[in-house]
């Protein structure tokens, strides 16, 4: 060494001394170098070794605090973005970001950046054919580079390229991130400068990524751990439902067999099935009419209320019921706005059977929909058990009825009995009321009978070709007034008795009445209830005579009359019998037809003039009975059927 340079070399050495770093004490080095270069990089390393050993010390302590960091990041997600900031602060880098296998679109991209200037940084996908990734895939080791667009040790991608530019990124380390030998994704650290990573740097990086690997495939492990505790927990969830509506049903299924063991009508069914679902059941009887319903208070939808006022599509509802008898389920007939129909039908052995209409809002569930089915079931098993029932009651209330009227005396215990039957007292009167119709086939006349006589305590069925109910007189007069309603085309008409307080006087009674309805009959169809007492002379008088006789002696004596225009000979019948019935006294008629006597005064003219008078005892006979039998053949409401108004 040359005596010239040994003050340059104490200044270097005092200067290391004072702890100067090694960027400040680099311009003596380099001044030094040009004549002693050994001296120099000697030195050089001497003023570099405390900022090394300082960063060796710093990026230990770094990989320490990583370590821990990572095992304690159990997100995934969570986890790359900590991989990454740490891995760029060990380094001092400028760019990190960690790439991992797209397995979906065979290519790898960036799952997490950070330091990237540019947006399409965090986007960068690569093949294993280009770029640094093929490269570590193949070795499974780091690679670096302090000029990655000009370095030729791999193949480069156009995209990958001209994203780099763009970044500015010029040095580049990667590491691959392993666990158990596979690789689960690749580290990068990059820097806008040209940078020879040392092989501490490296050496921290790649223990940092070995750690990175142990915790991701932790992190993974823990991911589907959650996944099986929550499908766990999920089928627990079903399970314990499963087991609440395995509960409900065996419930269900308990009160329907309750009910039917009690005998319970089919109110009781319906109401229960209605609150199984929340909602409304109807039942239809073979002729698609609602029978009955009942709706549940939670039900607020709309398809019942247009099942019930008939606007509901009558197609669906034949399909759907034609599909649930071939399949023995329910089947769904409409569905709006959340409210949903379905039909169930009844089992009974026949063609055309009984069904129900089911309303209900949302979706019911599987099991509570096989309970609704099977509560129909029993629903089917009490209506057949009902109907056998009222056969049973049927049978029994016939063969009292026809005890009553066909012997006589009838016997104590049969007149017992009928009181016990009808829950009368021994002095309480009953009445009878002879019932025919016009119209339909018997069938229909009795279905007819039976339901207009439901509910009602009274004695009913068929008793030589007409049906003659017996009961207190409050049930025969309601019994009287629906037979009278039209309905579905079947009018009915017959005879009223007075009150009958013997029952032994019943029989006598009805032969009367029989006998005075097949006179009526012979002369017109009865078309509405009649008191017997209106028309007990006539029917002995024409108990034997020939119909046409006496329709012809009524057309004959009523001809001056009916030549009359229709309202004129209507209000003329009317108020001749009228007035005899009222023995001839103007006053009374004018009373009980509600006009002036001055009216009734000049309508009795008129009839003297077109009917010749009534002086001659017989013609007024004559006369009179015309006008009644004209007046009991009438149709009810019409003109000839009245006798108030004038």
């Amino acid at each position: 060494m040359e005596r010239d340079s040994l003050p340059l070399v104490s200044r270097i050495v005092a200067e290391m001394v004072e702890g100067q770093q090694a960027s400040a004490v680099q311009p003596l080095l380099d001044q030094l170098g040009t004549d002693h270069a050994d001296l120099a990089e000697d030195l050089g390393r001497l003023a570099r070794a405390p900022e090394e050993t300082a960063l060796a010390e710093r990026g230990l302590t770094l990989l320490i605090e990583t370590a821990h960091d990572l095992s304690s990041t159990l997100s995934l997600k969570e986890l790359l973005g900590k991989i990454v900031s740490r891995a760029r602060n060990l380094a001092g880098a400028h760019v990190a970001w960690l790439t991992m296998l797209d397995e979906d679109e065979g290519l790898f991209r960036n799952y997490a950046t950070e330091g990237n200037l540019s947006p399409g940084t965090a986007e960068m996908k690569a093949d294993i054919l280009h770029g640094v990734v093929g490269h570590i895939m193949q070795t499974k080791s780091f690679f670096t580079t302090a000029d990655y667009l000009n370095d030729t040790g791999f193949r480069h991608s156009e995209a990958l390229d001209e994203q780099f530019r763009r970044e500015n990124i010029s040095s580049l380390a990667g590491f691959p991130i392993l666990s158990e030998g596979r690789v689960m994704g690749l580290l990068f650290v990059a820097d806008r400068y040209s940078r020879k990573y040392s092989g501490r740097e490296i050496s921290v990086i790649g223990s940092f990524a070995q750690h990175a690997g142990v915790a991701m495939n932790n992190a993974r492990s823990f991911a589907r751990l959650s996944e099986a505790l929550d499908t766990a927990e999920q089928a627990r969830g079903s399970l314990q439902r499963h087991i609440a509506e395995v509960e409900d049903s065996a419930h269900s299924h308990d009160e329907m067999m309750s009910l039917l063991a009690r005998g319970a009508d089919l109110q009781s069914f319906m109401q229960r099935m209605a609150s199984l679902v929340s909602g409304a059941i109807f039942y239809l009887d073979p002729g698609f009419q609602i029978r009955d319903e009942v709706a549940d208070s939670r039900y607020s939808g709309t398809l019942g209320e247009a099942l019930r006022d008939g606007k509901m599509d009558h197609a669906a509802l034949l399909s759907a019921i034609a599909r649930s008898r071939r399949s023995g389920r329910s089947e769904l007939m409409a569905e709006r706005d959340g409210d949903r129909a379905l039909v169930l039908s009844l089992h009974g052995g026949l063609p055309r059977g009984d069904s129900l209409v089911i309303c209900h809002q949302g979706d019911i569930g599987r099991i509570p929909l096989r309970n609704l089915e099977r509560s129909a079931v029993a629903l089917s098993i009490a209506k057949l058990w009902a109907e056998k029932r009222q056969a049973d009651q049927l049978i029994a209330a016939s063969t009292l009825l026809r005890h009553l009227v066909l012997v006589s005396p009838p016997d104590a215990s049969t007149l017992e009995a009928v009181r016990d039957r009808l829950d009368m007292g021994a002095q309480e009167p009953v009445q009878m009321l002879l019932v025919t119709f016009s119209g339909p086939d018997r069938e229909a006349q009795t279905d007819h009978v039976r339901t207009a006589a439901g509910r009602l305590s009274l004695l009913v069925d068929l008793v030589d070709d007409a049906y003659l109910a017996v009961g207190p007189l409050p049930e025969i007069a309601q019994l009287a007034e629906r037979l009278q309603r039209q309905d579905r085309g079947v009018t009915a008409g017959g005879l009223l008795s007075p009150p009958v307080t013997a029952l032994e006087d019943c029989a006598a009674t009805w032969r009367e009445m029989s006998g005075a309805l097949r006179v009526m009959q012979r002369i017109a169809p009865l078309t509405r209830v009649i008191d017997h007492a209106e028309i007990g002379l006539f029917g002995r008088l024409f108990e034997q005579a020939d119909p046409e006789r006496i329709r012809d002696l009524v057309a004959r004596r009523l001809a001056p009359i009916r030549a009359r225009d229709p309202k004129g000979r209507a209000q003329l019948a009317r108020t001749l019998l009228c007035y005899f019935d009222c023995q001839h006294n103007m006053a009374r008629t004018a009373d009980s037809l509600s006009v002036h006597v001055n009216t009734v005064r000049q309508r009795l003219d008129t009839l003297r003039h077109v009917t010749g008078g009534w002086d001659d005892p017989t013609t007024f006979l004559e006369l009179h009975v015309a006008l009644r039998l004209d007046h009991l053949s009438a149709a009810p409401g019409t003109d000839r059927g009245r006798r108030g108004s004038g």
